[in-house]
């Protein structure tokens, strides 16, 4: 039975985290079923109970380093996890883990991770140094291949693949209407999704935002629903957008946290989804839903790109007019085969990780 110890932003209560914790486990058991599992977490018990995994709290060290010790394979990821815009010291802690993987001569793989930026000149070098003694690192997109190649680690360790979340089964609309239902969310008209965060100090983007779906709502006569992806940080965001609005009576917040399932089955509900969270994007795609991206992060621009996605632009930039034209393209579009192509380099994360085991 192999020993498997996995890192990332586990047990946040982070849908696109949890998704990602979700579709890497599944991944593993469907190569080897009885894989044992250790996740790293900040709420270890929730993980441990959702996922039937051991689960371990993020900073107890001295459990951490047993787990990664006494283990066969330390995956870091996914997610952007080694970038320094959220702070320098969650990417220390994570270069910390992968570090205590490669001293203990234990086998390390950086699990399709989205690298950068990394601004901090010292913060490079020492990415570059601890993840050049990994064997193996798989990004999840074409701008992470860059950045990784840019800070100087080698080119033979590195590998290009997709997030894990696009291996995800698509789900029924059942649970998803329910949901909805309660919500009191009329569910015989068109409906828009928009998952959105807050985003520094300045409102302007959700008064655009705000703008569009007045537009949107009385075009296509849809009701507007304001979905928070990470519960309940992203609450206060979808709230003010819904009181920016003329017309209030046309948006609904759906003020609840959802598991993965029920997320992926509101998903296909919607007709059309405007996101910046990463993973409403992926979800979206996931369930064949068109998405309107709104771009806060280069993760965001690498996986439009990826998937031939429709974008309205940079959010220090957005505009109402821009959300609305990229609306409306986004919902004439045809469908891409990219999408299928994308799901297959994410299956081979999985396939990648065993084979390092059985060197």
């Amino acid at each position: 039975m192999s020993k498997i110890v996995m890192s990332g932003y586990y047990g946040f209560a982070n849908a696109g985290d949890e998704a990602m914790l979700t579709a890497i486990i599944k991944l593993l058991r469907s190569k080897e079923k009885d894989v044992e599992l250790t996740v790293i977490s900040g709420n270890p018990h929730e993980t441990s109970k959702k996922h039937h995994v051991n689960s371990i709290h993020r900073f107890a060290f001295l459990d951490i380093i047993s787990a990664i010790k006494d283990c066969d394979l330390l995956l870091s990821g996914g997610g952007s996890l080694l970038q320094d815009v959220t702070s320098k010291r969650s990417l220390l802690y994570y270069l910390f883990i992968i570090f205590l993987g490669t001293f203990f001569n234990t086998k390390v793989m950086l699990f399709a991770q989205g690298i950068g930026p990394i601004h901090s000149v010292f913060m490079r070098k020492l990415t570059k140094y601890i993840c050049s003694k990994a064997d193996l690192i798989t990004v999840r997109d074409k701008d992470s291949l860059y950045e990784i190649k840019r800070i100087g680690i080698p080119a033979s360790k590195v590998e290009l693949t997709a997030d894990a979340v696009l291996t995800l089964p698509r789900e029924g609309k059942g649970a998803g209407e329910n949901i909805l239902r309660r919500a009191g969310i009329p569910t015989d008209k068109m409906l828009i999704a928009i998952a959105i965060r807050n985003w520094k100090e300045d409102d302007a983007y959700l008064l655009e935002l705000a703008k569009a779906a007045d537009v949107l709502a009385g075009a296509q006569n849809a009701h507007i629903v304001l979905v928070p992806l990470q519960y309940p940080v992203d609450v206060d965001a979808c709230e003010r957008v819904a009181d920016y609005m003329a017309d209030k009576s046309v948006a609904t917040v759906l003020n609840c946290n959802c598991n993965t399932e029920e997320y992926l089955s509101l998903m296909s509900n919607f007709d059309l989804l405007i996101g910046m969270r990463l993973h409403a994007l992926i979800f979206a795609a996931v369930m064949g839903v068109p998405f309107v991206a709104v771009s806060y992060d280069p993760k965001i621009d690498g996986f439009v790109k990826d998937v031939e996605g429709v974008s309205a632009g940079k959010i220090s930039s957005l505009e109402a007019k821009d959300i609305i034209f990229a609306a409306h393209k986004a919902m004439a579009a045809k469908p891409h085969d990219c999408l299928e192509k994308q799901r297959e380099l994410s299956r081979s994360n999985a396939t990648k990780a065993f084979s390092l085991l059985n060197k």
